[in-house]
């Protein structure tokens, strides 16, 4: 190969060289936002919306209802402080004992239906 054969060849090379580079980065960041959507949907999208069920639960709290604190303890709601986010629970009837507790404690809602499948 004479010079001008050999500068010709090294110009072709450096051209298909950046031509990879660049298709790689290309490639690398596709493949970033493939793995960021599959991380939303599998763990983001699904804790946004337990985050939404559990706030609507709490903003639905009312007297008389029957709960259960995520530490296990049922109880009646007998007063609803909602500026302090504060929860007052009967949970002994016989002996009028009441706790108070954050709403944020409060697990889960009783309802009627669950009521009847105990029983």
């Amino acid at each position: 190969m004479d010079r001008m054969q050999w500068l010709i060849f090294a110009e072709g090379a450096s051209d298909a060289a950046a031509q990879d580079t660049g298709s790689g980065v290309f490639q690398m960041m596709l493949w970033l936002f493939i793995l960021f959507g599959v991380m939303w949907f599998i763990m983001i999208r699904p804790q946004q919306r337990e985050q939404k069920r559990r706030q609507a639960m709490w903003d639905s709290l009312k007297k008389l209802d029957k709960v259960v604190t995520i530490g296990g303890v049922h109880g009646v709601i007998t007063d609803i402080d909602r500026e302090k986010g504060i929860v007052t629970l009967r949970v002994d009837e016989a002996n009028n004992v009441k706790i108070r507790i954050w709403s944020s404690c409060v697990g889960e809602v009783l309802s009627d239906k669950s009521e009847k499948e105990e029983k």
